[in-house]
Order: C-alpha cells, then structure tokens, then sequence
C-alpha cells in the first residue's frame, strides 16, 4: 500500500453550540483508532475551554470571531447543517499540503470504531473506479417518513415522485479522494441555499448521487459492508418496529462493547448512536 500513499488523510468536523461533553465522543475515538492524519475542527460557536481541549487532543481550530469573554462565535442565518459545507469547502481549498483522503461526518453522535484510512484503502485503493464513499440508511426515500417528507419539500412533487423508491445515503458520513470531498461539499452548499426549507443537506446530497458524474464516481455502501452504521433507521428503539418491514437489511449488533454488522464485522464509523439507549452507556464508557 505504501505507494498509495500520496499524503496524509484528513478528518473534518464542524458544531455549534456544543460544549465539550458533546464532542469529545468523537474526537476521543479518533485518537484511539489509531488515525494519524490531520485533525480539524471547525467551531461556529464556542467556548473557549472547548477550543482549548480540541487543541490539546491534536486537533486544528477554525474559530471566528471572539468577544471579550473569549466566546467565539458567527452570526450566520444559515443552518449550520448548510453553511459547514461552505466552510469546509473553504478550509479544503486553502490547504497546501498534499491530502489523501478527507473524511467529514457529524460530530455530536458519530464514533470511529476503526482507523477510517485503512477502510478506505481498501474501497478507493489500487484501481478502483470510485471517488467518493456513501453510507446507505437501508431505506427508500417512500418508505422513511422525515426523510420522503424533506426530499418533496425540498425539490418539489415531479422529482419526488421519480426518487422515491432510492435508497437514502446519509449526509452525516461522506469520504473519499480529497479534491472530489472538497467540490463536493461546494455543491452541496450551492445546491442548498435558496431553497424552499431550511434543512435541505440529506435531500440535496442524494439529488447529487443520482446524477452524472457523482452517480459514475461514488461507491455507494451498504450498511453490511462495514463501513458506517446509520442507527437513526436500522435501531432506533422508538422507530424501528415501523421501520423493519422496509429495511433492507438486518440491524446491527452489539457484541463486547462492538457495533457489528450481522456477518459480525465491526463498523468503523457508529452514526446516530445517541438514539439508542442500550448503546448510549457503552459509547460513554468507552469513549468519555
């Protein structure tokens, strides 16, 4: 693999409003999977303990403006769900070093159970034609409520009605080659603004995947592959007796303080975990 090697990965987050309590889920588990790329954190609003903290755990800090109490912060009108793809579109493009691999996901409620690098040698790696890796919900658009209601919200009855049967790739998780995750995060922010709702990245970011180039270039994975567990629809405990009739596959399990998947292959990335309670202390424990 040594010749794959280009450069160093990149993880990228980005919140508001969240104190360290929130966040150090995830930047603990990226310590200690034994990632060794950079680390960047994008903070909208913040305390400056927070800050602090992040920096100490080897992470570099994209704060805005600071009043006199040491509280960074950015008056935006945008969702944060939105204006982070501007942002780290922003970041991305200033970056002299040579990159990898980017990988960006929530931050709130997502752990890395492995080192992502060495999944994602594994999927773009040697000659393989993609560019870019998706995490399937193992749901159709028709079949999830929220998620059939903001893609006609979002781009009206004709196109709703020709996605509805696709399946839903979660915007909490995106990797892939590092100049493909940079423009694709521009897209998302310019596909998004000016749009009917506010809270349109999910919709906006799968309306991307069906079409050409992404759809040519974007390994588009399966929740049994390993790669991303999407809890939100295959275990959440308040949903998922309505939901198991229309997944597509079998929900995770929890084996020794490991999220698996059914062929018991531990998933790097664990998204949504803070939706289930049989997880929520095991993920506190593990990772606080």
């Amino acid at each position: 693999m040594q010749d794959l090697i280009i450069g160093k990965d990149l993880i990228i987050g980005a919140y508001t409003n969240y104190d360290w309590n929130k966040i150090k889920y995830w930047v603990n588990s990226i310590n200690r999977s034994g990632f060794d790329g950079y680390k960047m954190m994008i903070a909208f609003n913040s305390d400056k303990d927070t800050v602090k903290r992040l920096v100490d755990s080897g992470f570099s800090v994209i704060a805005f403006n600071e009043n006199e109490n040491g509280y960074y912060y950015n008056n935006t009108k945008i969702p944060i769900h939105v204006e982070r793809f501007f942002h780290i579109w922003d970041v991305l493009s200033k970056i002299k070093e040579k990159i990898r691999y980017v990988i960006t996901t929530d931050v709130k409620d997502v752990v890395f159970q492995e080192n992502p690098s060495k999944r994602i040698e594994e999927y773009l790696g040697f000659q393989s034609k993609y560019n870019l890796m998706a995490a399937s919900e193992s749901m159709r658009y028709m079949d999830e409520p929220w998620g059939n209601q903001n893609l006609h919200e979002s781009f009206g009855a004709y196109f709703h009605e020709k996605y509805k049967t696709n399946l839903i790739y979660n915007v909490g998780v995106i990797a892939g080659d590092f100049e493909y995750v940079r423009d694709l995060c521009l897209q998302i922010f310019q596909t998004s603004i000016n749009r009917p709702i506010p809270i349109v990245d999910q919709a906006v970011y799968n309306f991307l995947l069906w079409q050409k180039p992404l759809s040519d270039i974007t390994m588009k994975l399966d929740s049994e592959s390993g790669w991303a567990a999407q809890l939100g629809t295959t275990m959440d405990p308040t949903k998922i007796e309505a939901f198991k009739p229309f997944l597509t596959e079998p929900s995770p399990l929890m084996i020794n303080d490991v999220v698996k998947t059914n062929g018991l292959i531990p998933y790097c990335i664990v998204h949504q975990w803070d939706r289930v309670p049989a997880l929520h202390d095991m993920i506190e424990r593990k990772y606080g």
